[in-house]
């Protein structure tokens, strides 16, 4: 009997570890698969960013303003002059600066870093002294979202050719601003536009709205399908004017830069 309740009791146990997962845990099985909105920095010229927990802090480099700007909630706060930048062979990359008589040293490691609080993955692991004190973060340099910032025509899709079709005899296209989170476009067939968002891996689209113009033909029958690959987060790659979009690291749709 008493084997019995010991059997019974791992299970009760079991079963509450399941329905409650320690906050630990559950942040390691959260899939960070949804890129943040950096239209604001984009927007403003920031091109190198770093933020950081426990206490809450914030860094951006403005190289066309030439300013570094460091805040963090324990109030301090730095606008300087953004100092050349240092790299060295490993790729690392650090700043250094006098403001104030005090100097500021900030260090960017390449390296995953996840931040605690957004639940979002970086590209570099980010320490920066300042005013005697040490904080540690995420950064990312953002030149490569700027890069997603055009106009792109669709040339294939999952490995066929696309050709120009529909009443305008037009090939789907995307025009591209994160400054603004914006996407519009056409399908081939109707007009699209909707919201935008991208980090340095993945790009997101929508909710998208179109217009309602039933298309003949190819066009028609493309557009559900266009549409369709385009709700979810894909991997993105930008390199000799060609905007490759993937899924599992497998292309799904390029598309090249219209001059």
């Amino acid at each position: 009997m008493s084997a019995i309740r010991t059997i019974l009791f791992g299970l009760v146990l079991l079963t509450v570890a399941c329905r409650r997962p320690s906050t630990q845990f559950a942040a390691m099985m959260t899939p960070v698969n949804q890129p943040a909105d950096y239209g604001r920095y984009l927007k403003s010229g920031d091109q190198i960013i770093a933020l950081g927990t426990d206490p809450g802090w914030s860094l951006a480099i403005n190289p066309g303003k030439g300013t570094l700007r460091f805040k963090s909630s324990d109030k301090d706060s730095i606008l300087a002059t953004a100092p050349e930048r240092q790299t060295d062979s490993d790729g690392t990359f650090r700043y250094s600066t006098l403001t104030n008589g005090e100097r500021i040293n900030i260090v960017f490691r390449p390296d995953s870093c996840v931040d605690k609080v957004s639940n979002q993955r970086f590209d570099y692991r980010v320490e920066v002294d300042a005013n005697g004190k040490n904080y540690q973060g995420c950064g990312l340099l953002l030149q490569q979202l700027a890069l997603l910032q055009d106009i792109w025509v669709l040339t294939s899709f999952q490995g066929k050719s696309i050709e120009a079709a529909g009443p305008r005899n037009e090939a789907p296209r995307l025009e591209i601003s994160l400054t603004e989170g914006r996407v519009t476009g056409t399908t081939g067939c109707n007009r699209l536009s909707g919201s935008v968002k991208a980090d340095t891996r993945l790009i997101q689209f929508g909710p998208l709205v179109t217009t309602k113009m039933a298309c003949a033909g190819t066009a028609g029958q493309f557009e559900p399908e266009f549409l369709n690959a385009l709700r979810e987060s894909l991997a993105y790659q930008v390199a000799d004017g060609k905007l490759t979009l993937l899924r599992k690291g497998e292309p799904v749709m390029v598309f090249k830069k219209v001059d």
